[in-house]
């Protein structure tokens, strides 16, 4: 990481909080997921990916930005293609603001992985 980050996408990538309020917020939603609500992971799924996301938060934090990105990215897109489907399907604004904060950290980390392993130019 020799050059200092100018677009504000860049410098979020290098920061644990995009990833850490995505983990809040799955845990934020358990008691949607216990009643069941449309749209909302299972149980076990907002408990896993809340404790993932926070994991790649802390990875991100010790300074191992790149993997942090990597792991951030990864489990955003699982989150989506067990999740998302039915999350806009059940169009309740939880499950879509769920929807748009995985988008939002996938396409922020995501950026970040992909010039990392040169299939973006930086």
């Amino acid at each position: 990481m020799a050059e200092k980050p100018n677009l504000w996408i860049d410098r979020q990538a290098n920061s644990p909080f995009p990833i850490w309020g995505m983990s809040a917020l799955s845990f934020a939603t358990l008691p949607l997921s216990v009643k069941g609500a449309p749209g909302m992971p299972s149980v076990l799924q907002s408990l896993a990916f809340g404790g993932i996301f926070a994991g790649a938060g802390y990875v991100s934090h010790t300074g191992d930005v790149d993997n942090g990105a990597g792991i951030a990215t990864a489990w955003c897109l699982s989150w989506a293609f067990l999740n998302a489907k039915s999350a806009i399907l059940s169009k309740r604004p939880v499950p879509l603001f769920m929807v748009a904060a995985v988008t939002a950290n996938t396409v922020i980390y995501g950026k970040k992985y992909l010039q990392v392993n040169g299939y973006l130019a930086k």
